[in-house]
């Protein structure tokens, strides 16, 4: 399993280089980055000298009017020749074959692909591996990766992205509530549910509205054995602004195995009390409002 990290900050380089096997990273339609085209260039020719793995992600919707900027940044992408492309929107896969980078791509549904036939169905077009559901159990995860020669990845840590739409819900409840404020791309605002006391992160940016999970999601007891099942292992770090942490994390999952696994989570949990869970590994998300 190769081991990423979503590299929000290119300040972070130096300290996990030799902690991960590669970078992910983006510019146009994505969430969360603040990288330029000599940013992504820079970043690239970083990783060529320290042998990384370097990712781009296009993980939003695209629109129609937005065709002629996509295949320009597939231009571009072509020229940085990355290891891989995670993508959302069904259109590049089109796009990309324009540019010669089909077989670089790696289809990341969110929360589509839940089951085995749907990850072996996108599987079958030609494109490197999928990413699947942040949302389903342990025993899933295992019984899709038999299935599908493991190609697939997960994401094995971080604040999970429960949902994204075009629409701008932020912007249209201030305006709502007759309320100036500067909203957009901030990373501070929460969204509290009337049933629910905790907090989720949410953020609007030009693409539309995002929101992730209130807890970190953490799977250092499960990951040695998952491991060899796993093409890739992605530690996502938005909303992580604590880089002793991030440095602690990567270094952790680098060296987690099932002699020191529950020391390190342990220890972990200790030393960086934030909120942490396992998700859906162990519980469906069918269950019913009594339940």
């Amino acid at each position: 399993m190769e081991l990423l990290v979503t590299l929000r900050k290119k300040e972070l380089l130096n300290k996990i280089g030799s902690l991960v096997d590669g970078v992910i990273v983006g510019e146009h339609f994505t969430s969360g980055y603040n990288y330029t085209d000599d940013d992504l260039k820079s970043i690239r020719d970083y990783c060529y000298t320290a042998r990384l793995k370097y990712y781009i992600v296009l993980d939003n919707f695209i629109t129609e009017d937005e065709e002629m900027m996509l295949h320009k940044y597939l231009d571009l992408i072509a020229d940085l020749d990355p290891d891989g492309i995670f993508f959302h929107d069904l259109g590049v896969m089109e796009a990309a074959k324009v540019h010669g980078l089909f077989s670089k791509l790696i289809y990341d549904g969110k929360t589509v692909l839940c089951n085995s036939l749907d990850s072996a169905f996108m599987l079958t077009k030609g494109i490197d591996s999928v990413m699947i559901s942040r949302e389903i159990t342990l025993e899933e995860i295992y019984e899709i990766a038999k299935n599908t020669d493991g190609r697939i990845n997960m994401q094995i840590f971080g604040h999970q992205r429960l949902s994204y739409s075009r629409r701008k819900f932020l912007s249209n409840y201030f305006h709502q509530i007759n309320k100036k404020y500067d909203y957009l791309n901030k990373e501070s605002l929460y969204l509290i549910e009337e049933q629910r006391d905790y907090k989720m992160p949410i953020v609007e940016d030009d693409n539309g509205t995002y929101i992730y999970s209130d807890y970190i999601f953490e799977m250092f007891l499960e990951i040695s054995d998952l491991r060899p099942y796993l093409k890739r292992g992605i530690i996502e770090t938005r909303f992580i602004d604590n880089d002793n942490f991030l440095v602690q994390v990567c270094r952790d999952y680098h060296r987690v195995n099932d002699s020191n696994k529950e020391f390190i989570r342990d220890a972990l949990l200790y030393n960086y009390p934030y909120e942490y869970s396992t998700g859906y590994l162990y519980q469906k998300t069918n269950k019913t409002k009594d339940e």
